[in-house]
C-alpha cells in the first residue's frame, strides 16, 4: 500500500497547487477586467463631465494676423493675455475657421442674423414628410403638365425647410422630397432649368441625381422609394455614379498648405450630408457635383465650421474647405474690425454678423468672444465679446491700451485669536535687578492665557494676473485684553535693548542696567504683510471668487514673523454693479478666514518664552472695489 500512498501524494504534489495557482490567477484577472472596467468607466464620465465644462466655459475664437505663422489660437502668451483682458481664466480657444458657418445660414436674406435658427428644427422634418406623401399619391395623370410644374416649384422652395443636413435623420426626407420634385418635373414634359441640368457630359433631371447622390452615400436608401418607376429613374442614375460616368470634385481640408492627419482626426468628425467619414492622409474626399452639406464636430466640444457646398458645373478640380474659412472668416473680418479698431460696436458685413450668430447660437452655454493678435504681436491682442441680444460685437479691450493686471484696494476689520498668548506681568520683581538676560527675564515674567482676542484693521492691495492674486498690505491691531509688550528697538544694540531708552548701558560686554527694567508697551501693534493666493471660479481674473492661499507678515510688538493661511471669498457689490465688459471698476465685499503662526525674531523677549511658537486664528470682513 505504500506505493499506492507515494502515488497520491505526487498527484497531489502534481495537480493541487497548480489547480490553485490557475484558480488564483483566474481571480486575479477577473479583478484586473473588473478594475479596467472601472477605470475605462470613471474615464468616460470625467471625459463628459469636461465636456459640459467647456460647453459652458468663454469660447474664444482667435482670427490668424495675415502673414504671420506662430501666432495663433494655441499661442500661450496671446492665451494669457487674453484671459487676463476678459478676466475669465477658464477660457478655452480655437481656430477662426471654427467660425464659418455658410452651410447653417438660412437662404431667406430677410432672416436677421438674431433670428437665425442655426439648425434644422423637428417640425421642419414632418412639413416635408407631409407634402411628400401627399404627392405621392397623386397619380401622374391627375394634374396638367403646367400644374405639375407649379408643384415641382413648390417642393423645390420645400428644400430651404432642410437647409443644411447635419445629421442622420434629415437625410431620409430630404431624399424623399427630391425624388418627388424628379416626378413633378418629369411629368411637366419640359426639361429645362432649374429641373434639368448639364452634368458633365450628361444631360438630366438634377433632382433625380441630387437624390442617387445620396444614395450613393447609403445605397439603404432606395428601398425606401415605392414607386417603382420613380426607384427606376434614381436607380439608373445611382448605377451610372457608381459606374463613374459623372464627374467628382475633390474637398481638401488642409489650411495653409499644411495637413496633418493625427492632429485634424484628434480635433474634428467629418460629417458629409450626415454621414460621419474620414479624409485621406492628404487630408482629401471625393464628392460628385451637386449639392454637399459639409460639418466639422469638435470632438472636444462643440462644433467647427459648415460648408454648404453647390456646384454644378467644375470650374475647379479642388475646394478647399478650411482656407476659404480662414480667407472669409480670418483675413477678411480682420480687415473690417481694424478699419475703425477702437470703436465699441464695430460696423461688419451682414454675412460675418449672422455667422457670429449662427455660432453663438450652436453654443448657447458659452460667451463668444474675438481675439485678434495686432500685427500678430500677443501682447497687443485686441478682443470683442459678442453681445447675443443685439447680435453686435462689443470691444472689449486690449491692443496697445490694453493692461493686463487689474487691481483691488480693500479695508477690512475683525477679529483674531491667539490660542497660546504670552502675558506679561511687569510687577514681578526681576531675581537680579541689574541682570538684563532677557531669556531668564521671560521665564520669570511669562505666562499662558488662552482666547486672548485683538481686532486687526487691514489696508490692503491686490493686484490680479487670471488665477493669480498678489496683495500687500498693513495691519493695526487694537489688543483688547491689554497691551501688547516687547522690548525697545534700539539699532547696533538690540540684545540690550529691553531698556528704557532714558536709561544707559555700563558697557557692551556685561550690558548691565543703572536703572529699573522697562518694556515697550502699546495697544496698538503693527504688521506689514505680503501674500499671493489662487483665485477659483469663472469671474477669478476680475477678482472675483473664492480663494486660497498664503500670507507672511512682520510685526513690531512682538517682533516675530507671522505666517497664516487664508481662505476667503470675493463677490461683487450686489448695490451697485457697474457693466463688467465697459469698466475695471466694481464694488466688492471680502470675507476672510486665517490660520497661522507667530515666530518670535532672536532678540524678542518671547524667543525664549515657555511657549515661544504663537498660534493664531481669526477672521475679517470688508470692502473696497477693483480697478
Amino acid at each position: 500500500m505504500s506505493w499506492f500512498f507515494a502515488l497520491w501524494l505526487s498527484l497531489i504534489g502534481l495537480f493541487g497547487p497548480a489547480h490553485a495557482v490557475d484558480t488564483k490567477a483566474a481571480e486575479e484577472g477577473l479583478k484586473d477586467k473588473k478594475a479596467e472596467a472601472q477605470a475605462k468607466e470613471m474615464t468616460e464620465a470625467e471625459k463628459e463631465a469636461e465636456k459640459k465644462k467647456k460647453e459652458k466655459t468663454a469660447r474664444v475664437v482667435v482670427l490668424k494676423w495675415n502673414g504671420v505663422k506662430d501666432t495663433d489660437f494655441q499661442d500661450s502668451t496671446l492665451q494669457r493675455t487674453v484671459r487676463s483682458v476678459i478676466a475669465r481664466p477658464d477660457a478655452q480657444f480655437y481656430p477662426e475657421v471654427d467660425l464659418y458657418q455658410n452651410g447653417r445660414m438660412v437662404k431667406d436674406k430677410t432672416v436677421v442674423p438674431a433670428m437665425q435658427p442655426a439648425s434644422v428644427p423637428v417640425q421642419n422634418i414632418g412639413r416635408v414628410r407631409q407634402v411628400v406623401d401627399e404627392v405621392s399619391g397623386i397619380p401622374w395623370n391627375a394634374m396638367q403638365p403646367d400644374q405639375w410644374g407649379l408643384k415641382a416649384g413648390e417642393m423645390r422652395d420645400l428644400i430651404e425647410q432642410l437647409w443644411f443636413v447635419d445629421r442622420v435623420d434629415l437625410r431620409e426626407p430630404l431624399f424623399l422630397l427630391y425624388a418627388q420634385i424628379g416626378r413633378a418635373a418629369e411629368n411637366q414634359n419640359a426639361n429645362v432649368p432649374p429641373f434639368y441640368e448639364q452634368i458633365g457630359a450628361n444631360a438630366v433631371n438634377y433632382y433625380y441625381y441630387l437624390a442617387a447622390t445620396l444614395a450613393f452615400q447609403d445605397p439603404a436608401l432606395m428601398n425606401k422609394l415605392t414607386d417603382q418607376e420613380v426607384n427606376g429613374n434614381v436607380g439608373f442614375i445611382l448605377q451610372q455614379l457608381q459606374q463613374g460616368a459623372y464627374p467628382s470634385l475633390k474637398v481638401d481640408f488642409e489650411l495653409d498648405n499644411v495637413f496633418d492627419p493625427e492632429d485634424f482626426n484628434k480635433t474634428y468628425e467629418v460629417y458629409m450630408n450626415g454621414i460621419l467619414t474620414e479624409p485621406s492622409d492628404a487630408g482629401q474626399m471625393e464628392i460628385f457635383l451637386g449639392r454637399t452639406d459639409i460639418y466639422l464636430k469638435r470632438k472636444d466640444s462643440g462644433h467647427g465650421l459648415s460648408e454648404r457646398l453647390e456646384v454644378t458645373k467644375l470650374e475647379d478640380s479642388v475646394y478647399f474647405v478650411r482656407n476659404t474659412a480662414r480667407k472669409k472668416m480670418g483675413i477678411d473680418f480682420i480687415d473690417q474690425l481694424f478699419l475703425h479698431p477702437n470703436e465699441c460696436t464695430p460696423v461688419l458685413e451682414g454675412y460675418i454678423l449672422t455667422y457670429l450668430a449662427i455660432y453663438a447660437k450652436i453654443h448657447e452655454k458659452a460667451e463668444v468672444y474675438i481675439a485678434v493678435p495686432e500685427d500678430g504681436n500677443p501682447n497687443k491682442t485686441r478682443v470683442w465679446r459678442y453681445d447675443r441680444p443685439t447680435a453686435t460685437l462689443q470691444l472689449v479691450g486690449g491692443g496697445k491700451d490694453g493692461f493686463p493686471v487689474r487691481f483691488a484696494i480693500l479695508g477690512s476689520a475683525g477679529v483674531m485669536y491667539n490660542t497660546a498668548t504670552p502675558s506679561f506681568d511687569p510687577t514681578l520683581a526681576p531675581e537680579d535687578p541689574t541682570n538684563i538676560d532677557m531669556a531668564a527675564e521671560a521665564q520669570n515674567r511669562t505666562g499662558v492665557s488662552l482666547g486672548s482676542a485683538y481686532v486687526p484693521m487691514n489696508l490692503e492691495l491686490r493686484g490680479h494676473y487670471n488665477r493669480l492674486m498678489v496683495n500687500v498690505g498693513v495691519e493695526g491691531g487694537f489688543n483688547t485684553g491689554g497691551k501688547f509688550t516687547e522690548r525697545y528697538w534700539m539699532a547696533g544694540n538690540q540684545e540690550g535693548s529691553a531698556i528704557n531708552p532714558a536709561k544707559t548701558v555700563d558697557s557692551d560686554a556685561d550690558k548691565r542696567l543703572t536703572g529699573p527694567l522697562v518694556l515697550n508697551e502699546k495697544t496698538v501693534n503693527r504688521n506689514v504683510y505680503f501674500g499671493a493666493s489662487a483665485v477659483l471660479g469663472r469671474d477669478a481674473g476680475m477678482g472675483f471668487g473664492p480663494h486660497l492661499g498664503a500670507r507672511i507678515g512682520w510685526d513690531n510688538l512682538p517682533h516675530a514673523l507671522q505666517t497664516t493661511a487664508n481662505i476667503g471669498l470675493t463677490i461683487e457689490s450686489p448695490i451697485l454693479k457697474p457693466q463688467k465688459t465697459t469698466t475695471r471698476v466694481h464694488p466688492i465685499l471680502d470675507i476672510d478666514l486665517q490660520g497661522g503662526v507667530m515666530w518670535p525674531l532672536k532678540y524678542s523677549i518671547w524667543h525664549s518664552a515657555p511657549v515661544n511658537v504663537l498660534p493664531l486664528f481669526g477672521i475679517t470682513a470688508g470692502v473696497g472695489t477693483t480697478f
